[in-house]
């Protein structure tokens, strides 16, 4: 059976050891504690021995400067400790600002998703393609998500699937995956491409589990009985509808599946996910985390952003309104299905209606899309 999740499903973060915490507790015990008291101890001798009427007597000759005149006998008190003075505020750590980003004007994003398994060395593909736009000015942004079957003219190529850009980079040279994969989405949409985030299975499960899980609403029933599992065996999986709580592996299970619905039905479930995944960022004020997360999963994604880019747009885009978000999909209505002549099953795209779309996600006219080559070349 696959994994049934509840209506609503609690994550639990992971929890230390005992042993663990009271090694904790007599660390902090031995640098904090005993200092303090210790110090306090010494503090409170001292001030009381030379507040006694014995100590002042030795110090009369060197600090009075006439003989006191002779008083009474008077019994001789036990020292009492002298108050500690009042307690003064710590000074705060002076925080680093956060980077900032500096430049002006719209930012697009090259988002993929590939399905490499752990210990897989062949080329993958990425069957996720989103591109994100962020404009620094007016505080606006949009996702576009690009079904993988999408049959487009690759630079250098002819025509092919969309998710064959990124296979065909990588064989021709270690690394050009990105920089094809680029290219050939520019050339599609009309619109440049600035920067990439390649994510694959284990990065995107990572994310999820430092989050301590993501809440979502599952819109209806979702059932899957030819999930591909991580060692290419099927399971059957199931999601009530309903809101609930995703951990990385259920998450992972949520924006893959598509044999419930399709290819355009995924892409939204991956932008609904998305916009779940910022919205908890934003409530649970993760930002000045960000260093950290960034730290544990650098060796899980790729990219050609520096860290301080990544954090200083972060901050922009927190500030975004929802409702200044745009998200659409090229979906059935742009595209018509169509077999080639190979027998591959593959998205024709609607010119004009994927211009319109690009005008409302990016806020520009597109560049117009050239015309693929007469006799292009036809992968399976």
């Amino acid at each position: 059976m696959g994994y049934i999740p509840p209506p609503f499903e609690t994550v639990a973060r992971p929890k230390r050891h005992p042993a663990l915490r009271l090694l904790l507790l007599c660390f902090l015990t031995g640098i904090a504690v005993v200092p303090l008291t210790a110090g306090a101890l010494i503090y409170f001798a001292l001030t009381g021995a030379f507040a006694s009427p014995g100590v002042q007597q030795l110090l009369a000759p060197f600090t009075a400067s006439a003989p006191p005149p002779a008083q009474p006998a008077q019994p001789v008190q036990p020292a009492q400790p002298a108050p500690p003075p009042p307690a003064q505020p710590a000074p705060e750590q002076a925080s680093a600002p956060p980077p900032e980003w500096t430049a002006k004007g719209r930012v697009n994003i090259m988002l993929l998703g590939n399905d490499q398994r752990a210990g897989e060395s062949d080329i993958p593909r990425t069957d996720t393609i989103i591109v994100l736009t962020i404009d620094t000015e007016t505080h606006t942004a949009g996702l576009l998500s690009l079904p993988r079957d999408l049959w487009v003219t690759i630079p250098g190529y002819g025509q092919d699937r969309i998710n064959a850009a990124f296979e065909l980079g990588e064989a021709r040279q270690r690394g050009g995956g990105p920089e094809l994969a680029k290219k050939t989405i520019e050339q599609f949409l009309g619109v440049p491409i600035h920067h990439y985030v390649l994510v694959g299975f284990s990065g995107f499960q990572r994310l999820v589990d430092e989050m301590g899980g993501v809440t979502l609403d599952v819109e209806r029933p979702i059932k899957d009985d030819e999930y591909p599992d991580a060692d290419y065996s099927m399971r059957r999986i199931f999601f009530q509808p309903g809101l609930q709580r995703l951990n990385g592996e259920t998450a992972l299970w949520y924006v893959r599946t598509r044999h419930a619905d399709s290819d355009f039905g995924r892409a939204r479930r991956q932008q609904q996910f998305l916009l779940a995944l910022r919205r908890q960022a934003l409530q649970l004020n993760l930002l000045p985390k960000a260093p950290a997360i960034l730290s544990a999963l650098s060796d899980t994604f790729k990219t050609d952003f520096k860290p301080h880019e990544i954090l200083g747009l972060a901050q922009v885009a927190k500030d975004i309104d929802t409702s200044k978000l745009t998200n659409r999909v090229v979906d059935e209505s742009m595209t018509t299905h169509w077999v080639t002549p190979s027998g591959a099953q593959v998205e024709l795209p609607n010119q004009p209606a994927v211009r319109r779309v690009v005008q409302e996600v990016f806020g520009v006219a597109p560049a117009p899309t050239p015309a693929p080559p007469p006799a292009a070349p036809v992968r399976r």
